[in-house]
């Protein structure tokens, strides 16, 4: 694709994401908070705010996220503005107008944003690897709207910008197998180490990926001599050097210990706390992958195109090293997953703790929409990619935090309610939480989450005009720039 029309398809996504404000729940209610307490009382206690989660560790005495601070780090920001804002209007940050609308910017730009920026990342890697405009297109709208990435963009919980942060370390590795000179190899490298050691700020299980990124760096360069490594090894050094630094910091003053993390002072979470790891068990892995509760497959069908583009990759000499890091990446983030002493994740829309892995999963859809210039394959892989849109829509347009309580999500509790145009379902704020269980509009419980498209009035599908309208326009300008041979011009 152009630069221009990669732009349209990111703007595209990107509103698909801000489109919807999912409210809040354990998790994203963890990540706020600390980013509150340094806002609005300089420190990494969230004491002041702590019953709005169940997600704290409790240490001497005090309450602290969970969740590793990368992810509230960067929403610091936004929170301590959002609270100037309000004083200077005369109003009470926590107030729940204020912190709706915090809270909201806070996802927009610490999760939505890094998301959709994913498909300026496929695009670079699919021209560093000759795949076609069309291929470009397809496996970046495949990523961003057909699997639940789409669901994880709207949520503050660390998975998007985790993801978003490993894909970017791996474009820098994929740029070091172009030799142009020293000041360009340390950049690179420094890239690689920025983005994969944030990773690990923002997701601890982004540990393993991460190093195997830096790996894959310094293998991009092992042809060229000693002299090339060195200078990559020095700008990994200097790019993850600072991630560590800061979070070996952040465990010393919370945990009392640069080594002691969140997950070694759970409160009230006995069984993660004293086993969070076994073997990983087949009937997970099945459950993960096909299960009718979390399975990914169902909901993003695509990915099993995939396959075929990974297999190509491995038994092509110039992408083998490409294919083998996506399905190594792909198989920790599975095994890892299996092996955790909730892999359901609670309130998840599908297998949660495998986003960060889906990224490397698309990567291969670049090369299985190359591998056959025939209709029939591609209409199916558009037919695979439409349906997964179709899941991800009604998710974000209900919830994406399905109760764990619904065997069966998808049937019993989002179908059923956006058929009904019964909308933005979650009831769960980030300044409270409350005891009682979802229920649809039928019920009297408020609800916080909304889409834009109810903010200016609209109800029930009607509030999803606006998006769609959005997406017309977006493919009014992509098929304005297409070329004359039906593919997307490089």
């Amino acid at each position: 694709m152009k630069p221009a029309s990669t732009t349209v398809c990111a703007l595209a996504v990107f509103v698909s994401y801000a489109y919807f404000y999912q409210a809040g729940g354990w998790n994203q209610n963890a990540r706020f908070d600390l980013a509150r307490a340094i806002a609005e009382h300089g420190t990494i206690r969230i004491d002041a705010y702590h019953q709005n989660t169940g997600d704290k560790s409790f240490f001497e005495g005090h309450f602290y996220s969970n969740k590793a601070p990368g992810q509230s780090l960067l929403a610091v920001p936004v929170a301590a503005a959002g609270a100037w804002l309000a004083r200077s209007a005369g109003t009470d940050p926590g107030q729940p107008r204020p912190i709706t609308a915090i809270s909201y910017v806070a996802t927009v730009l610490t999760s939505s944003l890094p998301a959709a920026l994913m498909v300026f990342a496929i695009a670079q890697i699919a021209r560093l690897r000759g795949r076609s405009a069309s291929a470009q297109l397809f496996a970046a709208l495949a990523l961003t709207l057909a699997t639940p990435m789409w669901a994880y963009a709207t949520l503050m919980m660390g998975h998007a910008l985790s993801a978003s942060c490993l894909l970017a370390a791996a474009i820098a590795a994929e740029a070091l197998g172009r030799d142009r000179g020293a000041r360009r190899d340390l950049a690179l490298g420094l890239g690689v180490g920025a983005a994969a050691g944030w990773a690990v700020v923002t997701e601890y299980p982004a540990l393993p990926p991460a190093a195997l990124l830096a790996l894959y760096a310094l293998w991009q360069v092992r042809a060229k001599g000693s002299v090339r490594m060195r200078r990559v090894a020095i700008g990994l050094g200097l790019g993850a050097g600072p991630c560590a630094v800061l979070l070996f910091a952040y465990h010393q003053s919370a945990f009392g210990s640069p080594f002691a993390t969140p997950l070694d002072s759970l409160h009230g979470f006995g069984t993660v706390t004293e086993q969070p790891f076994s073997l990983p068990s087949a009937t997970v892995l099945g459950d993960l992958f096909f299960g009718t509760r979390r399975g990914l497959l169902p909901l993003a069908p695509v990915l099993l195109a995939s396959l075929a583009g990974l297999w190509h990759m491995l038994r092509t000499k110039d992408t083998r090293p490409l294919g083998v890091l996506c399905v190594t990446v792909i198989g920790y983030y599975a095994l890892m997953n299996a092996a955790f002493a909730t892999p359901l994740a609670g309130w998840s829309y599908g297998p949660r703790y495998m986003a960060a892995a889906l990224p490397f999963w698309s990567l291969g859809l670049l090369f299985a929409w190359d591998a056959s210039q025939q209709r029939a394959w591609r209409a199916l892989l558009v037919v695979l990619a439409v349906w997964g849109a179709g899941c991800s829509l009604v998710a974000v347009s209900t919830t994406a935090q399905p109760p764990g309580r619904f065997e069966r999500p998808m049937a019993e509790l989002l179908w059923p309610a956006f058929v009904a145009g019964d909308l933005s379902l979650n009831h769960v704020s980030f300044q409270e939480l409350r005891g009682k269980p979802l229920q649809l509009r039928g019920g009297t419980l408020e609800h916080d989450a909304f889409n834009l498209g109810e903010q200016i009035g609209l109800r029930g599908h009607a509030s999803l005009v606006p998006l769609v309208v959005t997406w017309g326009a977006a493919a009014t300008l992509l098929w304005r720039r297409r070329d004359t041979t039906g593919e997307r011009v490089e």
